[in-house]
């Protein structure tokens, strides 16, 4: 894995988004709704739920998806000083058809090159569960990871996936995932697929991520 030193100029402008906001203009956005009783907040009312925008994104995203992922480590500078390359195969699961958030697994394969430049992936995966959440104010998408530690501890890493990173349909899920503490930023490319949510992800292109659509500059 080489080393890449580089400073962040600016990001591409997003590809034209198929979704709206999940806001207060939102003309199906439902307010500080009072459930009552026992109900999980993140659940939307029952009145009208299938025109609810943040219900039927999430919908949209429940399910599995495969494609590539470049995980940039950024220094406290901004300046991304380590990339890896992964194959990637993600599930999103929703806690029910009406929640806005859920439960998933990522399996994270690392593609490499030998000396002579031949592309090859990793056999075994990174596997990490996590938790998400779509924030019903702005429609980012959070993901809690639960980190283990060699003393036998965990803490929770999060990511965020901006909405106006976000690229989102029934075919493809484009973006951008934020590390909540600065550290780092994955830029993916997925594609719906079906089929074992544990099964080996597809194998990388010849061409490698194509979904790096940051502007980077090298020092």
């Amino acid at each position: 894995m080489k080393t890449m030193k580089m400073i962040w100029v600016a990001m591409l402008l997003a590809l034209p988004m198929v979704l709206t906001s999940c806001g207060d203009d939102d003309p199906y956005w439902y307010g500080d709704y009072d459930y009552g009783g026992d109900y999980r907040p993140n659940n939307r009312p029952d009145e009208d739920d299938d025109e609810d925008f943040c219900v039927s994104m999430a919908q949209t995203l429940a399910g599995q998806w495969r494609g590539e992922l470049m995980a940039y480590q950024i220094d406290s500078a901004g300046v991304a000083i380590d990339s890896i390359l992964y194959s990637t195969d993600i599930e999103f699961k929703q806690y029910n058809r009406q929640s806005i958030s859920g439960t998933g697994t990522q399996y994270d394969y690392e593609i490499y090159y030998d000396k002579w430049g031949k592309q090859y992936i990793a056999d075994e995966p990174f596997t990490r569960n996590f938790t998400w959440y779509i924030d019903p104010n702005n429609g980012t998408i959070y993901l809690t990871y639960k980190e283990k530690h060699s003393d036998g501890t965990t803490s929770d890493y999060v990511m965020t996936i901006d909405y106006d990173d976000l690229n989102l349909d029934n075919r493809t899920f484009t973006g951008y995932l934020w590390a909540a503490d600065g550290g780092e930023v994955d830029d993916f490319w997925f594609e719906r697929y079906k089929g074992d949510s544990n099964a080996k992800a597809a194998q990388p292109t010849s061409d490698g991520c194509k979904a790096v659509k940051l502007k980077l500059v090298m020092r």
